[in-house]
């Protein structure tokens, strides 16, 4: 089991208050992710204090963490329904969640929240009574990839757990902090395309780091990456693809590259091969969203994730919300355990994902066997079915070299059109491979129409989505 370090810096602890400050929030992560100091609200020794616990608890049985969540969810309930307005009504007509021990299944009485309600409830979501230990507050604002952006208040509880789960990452995959980090990412209007700063265990062991601009062009980040000789990337997946492409058609290889870490994006089964064949190095991904926090990371010992069930309490469900059995695609549906100036009690983030058997690892954290992005990244196919699209990007290269990068989007449940973007017009022979491949894939002669743009924009923060439909079905 990994030791949380040497002592921690004697720092004094920050007076607890329920003052609001304003920040826009990108989307959590490890401590380099962008969240300084002044928003983090809890000293070191609480958070070194909560990293020892969560050493702990990792090995706690699968039985025993869900008793500890009920717990946490009762207390969570029982607030969100005192003090903030939009739960009074929605969680008194759930019978049996009062008196008494929650259970699952009274658990599981309480409708999905979604982000239209969210939305919709405005500042009757947040609490008005605002336990003084929680710290501060501040606002979360979601990218909007989904088209729906949304604004929540965290705390600093809710930040700490953020932090200190990053810390665990270190530590599970036995990161060396004092080599240097670049980071790859969204970044507001106004901010600096590069900066310089640190990455580490806050109090323990901190490193150099630099953050890049996901908006610039890839050759200038496979520049950086170049001069900065970092020890550890972290990346989108679908730009660090763009980077692998620069990295063989150059010859060249980053030095003193070890690990690259991805998050936002769909981690593909081929990416990580591509990248142990061709850097030598492991693809390590998490799984969190900006409103929500961490929610799971990758197995020290495997490619599957553990949910982090100190901090959320994650269910996979049907159409119908019944809980889906391990190895069946399902919504995903979260609760932040631990965020009192917004309660997000059974959020459905419109993720899908798979549960997966115990880990042999020996930790007692769920596990998440796949997650594979959200409703609107699944084809639509005529007879009322779905499936998720994964293509393999080898084979597309095959058929058509000169593609630079590609995007699919579905128009009608018959017509999907092929985004371009190559320095010509792809051939006759070449469009005709590429409809045969996605007809076989899909096993639907769809009607494909090929679209040639010069570039193909990044979506909200970076992200890039190469499939997405604009069919609505009904659910």
């Amino acid at each position: 089991m990994a030791k949380p370090g040497p002592r921690p810096s004697e720092l004094p602890p920050k007076k607890a208050g329920t003052a609001s400050r304003k920040v826009r929030a990108t989307g959590p992560g490890p401590a380099e992710a962008g969240v300084r100091r002044a928003e983090r609200l809890l000293p070191d020794a609480k958070l070194l204090a909560l990293l020892t616990r969560l050493e702990l608890t990792q090995w706690w049985p699968m039985e025993r963490l869900l008793g500890q969540q009920l717990i946490q969810a009762q207390k969570l309930i029982d607030h969100a329904q005192r003090t903030a307005p939009f739960y009074r009504e929605r969680l008194a007509a759930v019978a049996g969640l009062k008196p008494g021990a929650l259970t699952l299944d009274r658990f599981r009485q309480i409708p999905p929240l979604t982000r239209e309600e969210i939305q919709g409830a405005r500042a009757d979501l947040f609490s008005q009574d605002l336990p003084p230990e929680h710290g501060l507050t501040f606002d979360i604002t979601t990218s909007g990839s989904t088209g729906k952006p949304v604004t929540v208040k965290g705390t600093g509880v809710s930040g700490g757990y953020v932090e200190v789960l990053g810390w665990r990452y270190h530590l599970w995959h036995k990161r060396d902090m004092t080599a240097k980090n670049m980071n790859v990412r969204g970044l507001k209007k106004g901010k600096p395309l590069v900066s310089k700063g640190v990455w580490g265990i806050r109090g323990v062991v901190m490193g150099p780091a630099c953050t890049y601009a996901a908006t610039l062009r890839f050759d200038e980040l496979f520049d950086g990456l170049i001069k900065e000789k970092p020890g550890y990337l972290l990346i989108q997946p679908n730009t660090f693809l763009e980077l692998l492409k620069l990295s063989r058609q150059k010859g060249v290889r980053p030095e003193g590259i070890r690990e690259v870490r991805t998050q936002s994006e769909l981690v593909t089964p081929e990416l990580r091969e591509r990248c142990r064949k061709e850097w030598n190095v492991p693809v390590v991904d998490m799984y969190s969203t900006a409103e929500l926090g961490t929610i799971a990371l990758q197995c020290p010992e495997h490619d599957h994730y553990h949910i982090q069930s100190e901090a959320v309490l994650l269910e996979v469900i049907d159409d119908d919300g019944q809980p889906c059995p391990p190895g069946t695609l399902g919504r995903v549906v979260v609760t932040n355990l631990h965020n009192y100036a917004s309660p997000l009690i059974r959020y459905q983030t419109g993720d899908y994902a798979e549960l997966g058997p115990p880990c042999p690892c020996g930790r007692g954290l769920p596990v998440l066997a796949r997650i594979l992005g959200r409703e609107r990244n699944f084809l639509h196919l005529p007879d009322g079915g779905k499936m998720a699209v994964i293509v393999n990007e080898g084979t597309i290269c095959s058929i058509a070299p000169s593609i630079r990068r590609f995007q699919l989007i579905q128009k009608t449940l018959q017509e999907i059109h092929i985004r371009v973007e190559a320095p010509q017009s792809l051939s006759e022979e070449e469009e005709s491979g590429l409809r045969d491949y996605f007809t076989g894939l899909f096993r639907h002669a769809f009607d494909y129409r090929f679209i040639y743009l010069d570039e193909i924009a990044l979506g909200p923060m970076g992200k890039f989505e190469f499939f997405k439909t604009e069919v609505t079905a009904p659910h």
